[in-house]
C-alpha cells in the first residue's frame, strides 16, 4: 500500500543529538545500506553508487581525527564560529556510526564517453542516483528507530575527501557525495526550539487534467 511507503516517508526526520547505541545488529545494518545499493536506480544501470558502512572506532576516527581538524583548518575563523562547528561535528561522533556515500567518477566518465550526446547530463543523473540512494537508505533507518542527519564535509573540502579514501583505503575515483551519522535519537528531531513548516502545498504541486 502507497500510505504505508508514505507514512515511512513522513517518518524520517533530521536528528542531530545521537547516541553510541543502535536498535539493530551490525549485520542488519550492513544489510540495510547492501538492499539500498543493490536496487536505487542509477543512470544506464551503471551502478556508480558506493556506500561505505563506519561504526565504533572507524566512525569515532572518522569524525575526530578527519572531519573535525580538516574543516577547522580549512573554514572556521573566529572563536565562537570554532567553538559551534567544533559542538556540531562532536554530535555526529557521539553517534553509533556512519553511511559514507560515493560516486564513482570512473563508471560516469566512461559510460558519457560512450554517448557523447548525452555526456553533459551525467552529473545531474549521478545526482538524482545519490540523491536517492541516501533517501532509502535514511528512510530504512528511521524504520528501525535509528536517527540520522545528512553532512557534506567531503564535499567542501577536498582534502577531507582524500583523507577518507586514503584511510579507509578507497578508489581514487570515488567522490564523496554525503556522510550520514546515525544512532538511536537523544532528543526531538530538528534544531532545537524551531519546528518543521510547510510552504503551501498548492504552491509547489500543480495538476493538469
Amino acid at each position: 500500500m502507497s500510505s504505508t511507503f508514505l507514512n515511512l516517508i513522513k517518518a524520517r526526520r533530521t536528528h542531530y543529538g545521537l547516541s553510541k547505541v543502535s536498535t539493530v545488529s551490525d549485520e542488519k545494518l550492513r544489510s540495510i545500506v547492501e538492499e539500498a545499493a543493490l536496487h536505487v536506480p542509477s543512470p544506464f544501470n551503471i551502478q556508480s553508487g558506493h556506500i561505505v558502512l563506519l561504526t565504533g572506532k572507524s566512525s569515532d576516527k572518522l569524525w575526530n581525527d578527519i572531519v573535525k581538524p580538516g574543516y577547522l583548518k580549512k573554514f572556521v575563523g573566529d572563536e565562537a564560529t570554532t567553538n559551534l562547528y567544533t559542538k556540531k561535528i562532536n554530535e555526529y561522533a557521539a553517534g553509533y556510526g556512519t553511511v559514507l556515500f560515493f560516486e564513482d567518477t570512473a563508471l560516469l566518465d566512461g559510460i558519457a564517453a560512450k554517448i557523447p550526446p548525452m555526456a553533459p547530463y551525467f552529473p545531474v543523473w549521478s545526482e538524482n542516483a545519490t540523491g536517492m540512494l541516501q533517501f532509502v537508505v535514511w528512510t530504512a533507518l528511521a524504520n528501525e528507530g535509528i536517527g540520522a542527519s545528512l553532512q557534506h564535509f567531503g564535499a567542501y573540502s577536498e582534502e577531507i575527501s582524500e583523507n577518507v579514501r586514503k584511510e579507509f583505503d578507497l578508489p581514487s575515483t570515488w567522490k564523496s557525495t554525503a556522510m550520514m551519522p546515525f544512532g538511536v535519537p537523544t532528543g526531538e528531531p530538528g534544531h532545537p526550539g524551531r519546528s518543521k513548516t510547510f510552504n503551501a502545498i498548492e504552491d509547489r504541486v500543480k495538476v493538469f487534467n
